[in-house]
């Protein structure tokens, strides 16, 4: 049995026990704090720690700062356009693309256009951890209590303790 049935998920088992997981449109578990808005898909209990899979939103103006982690992260653009660079290069990519940000690539995104965009990023169980920490960190004492530049040196602080490492002051090419 990979999962357990949970609120917004759906098991269908086999005849030998072995369980599928459907998470329908719309559903799964919202995470949104710090600038990040994403609903975890599926977590890496249900995968028996394999992997993780979240669709995040980002909104005219929003993105993820130039950082890097030790596990490769795959994204699949769902909707509008979003602008992934790296020290290679800028892509304005679209939905249907697909980028692979491989374990220590330096990797920023975010959405320069005026409409929505929406992404699906699948990494591997580790991921997890910084997020979860950030979520714990905010319930302590909120992000929106904060100036912008403190609410960015806790997630630097939280990041450099779970695997992402921010690199501030860089920008990718």
């Amino acid at each position: 049995m990979i999962g357990t049935i949970r609120k917004n998920q759906h098991n269908m088992s086999d005849d030998r026990g072995v369980d599928l997981i459907r998470v329908a449109k719309g559903e799964g578990s919202r995470f949104a704090v710090a600038g990040a808005d994403l609903t975890w898909k599926i977590r890496g209990q249900q995968t028996d720690g394999k992997f993780c899979m979240f669709e995040q939103v980002l909104e005219p103006g929003t993105g993820v700062p130039l950082h890097t982690h030790s596990y490769s992260e795959a994204f699949y653009v769902l909707s509008g356009t979003i602008e992934f660079a790296s020290e290679g290069g800028v892509w304005q990519c679209a939905a249907g693309d697909v980028v692979i940000a491989p374990a220590q690539a330096k990797h920023t995104f975010h959405n320069r256009g005026d409409e929505t965009a929406r992404l699906l990023s699948i990494s591997v169980v580790g991921h997890e951890r910084f997020f979860d920490a950030v979520e714990q960190a905010d319930r302590a004492e909120p992000f929106s209590a904060l100036a912008p530049e403190a609410a960015m040196a806790r997630i630097v602080a939280i990041g450099s303790e779970t695997d992402t490492n921010f690199v501030l002051g860089e920008k990718a090419r």
